[in-house]
């Protein structure tokens, strides 16, 4: 029996969806406002689970607080919000529980720790001056979804949703809609437009749920198709698109798919749980009509923020270390705090014994990658950073082999990557500028031999233009197409290099694109980077990885490729 065989309501067919819906309008290039939407329960989850035990002055439970004030901090520094909103879930059963019993059935009951925690965060939005949705019978998903959609009319608005978990990604459009979103922990982040989900899936972002309605998502107990996985079900998407075109295709015969490579047992599951797939793909997709009332403010959040209100709230919760960080951030310049209201007077931590904290607590907990004060009091649940140091030290010794690592090889390794870094590398731009006159004279070359043997000129640098000279006009048709969500056949790298032997314009296209990368991510942008002697002070990282590999940023110098 199926698992939808008592419930055969397939409650999207009457209700907006995403599907289609963020591609309707496109207007001119203007300057553009952000509001930033938060999905409270999924960021609180995550930083209840990522951030050791911590209570405030009371005894009562604030860590996956302060992982929240961590993260709002965050993000108002790095995405610069003008709105903000919160949405929540609410405890109660939602019309995905009313149309599927087991919906979420798997999912341990909330400790009473994170559910205390849950009603605490209302205090720091209130406090912000941040509103907050909620709708019973609609997930925060959905609010975030149909306040997305409510703003696809407002071409000056840019939608960025923050949450803790993929669900979301598939609200994600170019035009208006990204995703930042929590990798690991609460540390690590990544912004999601089109192109990070294409890479990351092989497909658009409206066609997540129909994944999802092919291989099933345990996490909320959605069964999918019994015996597809992550590897079939991607296969299938991104050979025919959505499950309705799965279906039409399956409808008019099995030649299509066995010419792809799908095995004729997938073709049996597919046909034996239809109503299953397409189902599933209904519960994974996130409703854009919730019955809720949005209005944008007529103010930047900024400009309603008393940051006295915020200091309260931080005298509550115990959360000392954020002071002085949210005054410089949301204060008046021109005022400062006072010994009384900084709590006591600020620590002058020593650069050197931080950077030394830093390495202790990512050598004890890796998740902890590049670790910042903050993360370093609240692993130790310490208010100043000369007691958490001395705790770090006494967990290490407790640890002999990493104690031992610490000691020969990351402490000394300290003063080696600053003296690098004073030091810098001696680039000489004369041979940039020089690589680039040669590399453009040899783009050029290589572009006449495209349009020579196209016939015409087009933009290589299209993709869609490119699979339309590829695959219409030159007819070099591969054994296996693969295709974006929206149909548009793949011009990547990886799809490109097994058409090399077809036709010798793809290896004109690839060294075409290389070279291309070259000029833009190195010979041209490097010389900008460099000091008055012409050295180039990169940023090396000693606890940017989790497998102890030493990591660089502003620029990568790893990442510069050796034989071109």
């Amino acid at each position: 029996m199926h698992f939808l065989s008592l419930r055969r309501k397939f409650f999207s067919l009457h209700v907006l969806t995403v599907r289609g819906v963020f591609h309707m309008t496109k207007k001119a290039s203007i300057k553009k406002k952000c509001i930033v939407l938060l999905d409270t329960h999924a960021i609180i989850h995550r930083a209840y689970h990522a951030l050791p035990e911590f209570t405030g002055p009371t005894g009562a439970p604030t860590g996956a607080l302060y992982g929240l004030v961590s993260m709002l901090l965050k993000i108002i520094t790095d995405l610069k919000p003008d709105y903000i909103a919160a949405c929540y879930d609410l405890p109660k059963p939602t019309i995905r529980h009313e149309a599927y019993d087991g919906y979420k059935a798997t999912r341990v009951e909330t400790d009473d720790a994170l559910a205390l925690q849950l009603q605490e965060s209302r205090k720091v939005f209130e406090a912000f001056s941040i509103p907050m949705y909620e709708r019973e019978g609609f997930e925060a998903d959905d609010l975030l979804g149909t306040i997305a959609y409510e703003l696809r009319g407002k071409g000056d608005i840019d939608v960025i949703i923050v949450s803790g978990d993929m669900d979301t990604l598939q609200l994600v459009d170019d035009e208006r809609v990204r995703v930042y979103t929590l990798k690991k922990g609460i540390n690590g982040t990544i912004l999601y437009d089109e192109k990070a989900i294409l890479e990351r899936f092989g497909f658009l972002p409206a066609l997540i749920p129909d994944w999802k309605g092919l291989r099933g998502d345990p996490s909320d107990n959605i069964k999918g198709v019994p015996g597809i996985g992550e590897k079939t079900a991607t296969e299938l998407i991104t050979s025919f698109g959505s499950i309705e075109k799965i279906y039409t295709a399956l409808k008019k015969g099995d030649s299509m798919f066995l010419k792809k490579g799908i095995k004729t047992r997938i073709l049996g599951l597919l046909k034996e749980y239809e109503e299953d797939a397409r189902f599933s793909t209904s519960l994974a997709t996130i409703r854009l009509d919730a019955p809720i009332a949005f209005a944008l403010p007529e103010r930047v959040w900024r400009e309603n923020v008393d940051i006295k209100k915020i200091l309260t709230i931080f005298d509550e919760f115990g959360f000392r270390s954020l002071r002085e960080r949210v005054h410089s951030m949301l204060g008046d310049p021109k005022q400062k705090l006072s010994k009384e209201e900084q709590g006591l007077v600020p620590e002058v931590i020593d650069s050197e014994r931080l950077r030394e904290g830093q390495i202790m607590l990512w050598l004890i907990s890796s998740e902890f990658t590049n670790p910042s004060l903050d993360d370093i009091l609240a692993f130790t649940k310490e208010r100043t950073f000369d007691i958490a140091y001395i705790k770090l030290e006494k967990q290490l010794s407790e640890m002999e082999k990493v104690r031992d690592v610490y000691k020969r090889i990351e402490k000394p390794l300290i003063p080696v990557i600053e003296k690098m870094q004073r030091k810098g590398v001696l680039i000489d731009p004369n041979i940039l500028n020089g690589l680039a006159k040669k590399y453009h004279t040899e783009l050029g070359e290589i572009e006449k031999r495209i349009y020579t043997t196209v016939g015409r000129e087009f933009n290589v640098s299209s993709p869609k233009q490119l699979g339309g000279v590829i695959f219409d006009e030159l007819k070099i048709i591969p054994e296996r197409m693969k295709k974006t969500a929206g149909g548009q056949r793949s011009t990547r790298e990886s799809e490109l290099k097994k058409l090399r032997e077809a036709h010798p314009i793809i290896s004109d296209i690839l060294e075409y694109r290389e070279l291309k990368k070259l000029l833009s991510t190195y010979i041209e942008n490097l010389p900008l980077m460099l000091d008055s002697g012409n050295r180039l002070h990169a940023e090396f990282i000693q606890t940017g990885t989790t497998t102890g590999r030493m990591a660089s940023q502003n620029p990568n110098l790893q990442n510069i490729p050796l034989r071109s």
